[in-house]
């Protein structure tokens, strides 16, 4: 059993495969305290393949479907601790996150790589694909996971959250705000939805909270330095 600090909790987890304790090992902590054990079933780890072979084509690796029935269980977790997941690229940048969202393949790394691009050391990249969201001191922050992204690109750090941008493929680069209402339903297609009915309307809570006080936007854009100026002239305005 190995500990491990993940969006300022500890979390032990019991694993079957060594891959997964290496999936996790940037977050491994001292502290012999935890408040959360996970140790993933054969029946957990069949259903992420089930679940990867419907949606992918592809089982994966069995280390790789340990490590998502982990997430899995860190996701229904969180929701009691004033958290949820978000299925976003987020980067840190002035002390504060940005965070794109779209459906898989619109381009998100992608946009998110141009911020590296044009604003260098200054950016600092949280997380590729599956960081956690929780409310502190009155503002939502976003924290790095070791779920990051095909490509592993993140770090173990935090930052509040400064603005939500949606992202669509577009001919040319376009931004405009996006309403409470409106945010809401994008960012429940960008979560995982518990069964629990409390724990649905505690979410749902959450998110109308997050949406009611973060600057959202839609950026239309294309794969240009352009896309990055149009976005951040309407965030830092």
């Amino acid at each position: 059993m190995h500990i491990y600090r993940i969006a300022e909790m500890n979390i032990a987890v019991k694993a079957r495969y060594p891959e997964t304790y290496l999936y996790l090992r940037d977050f491994l902590t001292d502290s012999r305290d935890y408040e959360l054990y996970v140790e993933p079933t054969d029946e957990m780890i069949r259903h992420e393949a089930e679940l990867g072979e419907e949606i992918h084509g592809d089982p994966g690796s069995p280390y790789i479907c340990e490590a998502v029935a982990i997430l899995r269980v860190i996701c229904d977790y969180i929701i009691d601790k004033d958290g949820f997941f978000l299925h976003c690229s987020c980067l840190k940048f002035r002390d504060e996150a940005i965070i794109f969202t779209a459906p898989s393949g619109t381009g998100k790394s992608t946009h998110a790589a141009l911020w590296r691009r044009h604003f260098g050391d200054e950016v600092v990249m949280i997380n590729d694909d599956k960081p956690l969201v929780r409310e502190k001191d009155g503002r939502f922050h976003i924290y790095g996971t070791p779920w990051n992204g095909k490509h592993g690109i993140g770090t173990n750090t935090e930052a509040p959250v400064r603005a939500i941008v949606f992202l669509r493929q577009a001919l040319e680069n376009t931004a405009e705000p996006v309403s409470p209402i409106e945010g809401l339903t994008l960012l429940l297609q960008q979560t995982v939805l518990p069964s629990d009915k409390a724990k649905m309307s505690t979410l749902l809570d959450m998110l109308t909270k997050l949406v009611e006080n973060t600057p959202m936007y839609r950026l239309g854009c294309t794969i240009s330095d352009e896309a990055v100026e149009t976005i951040y002239k309407e965030i830092y305005a």
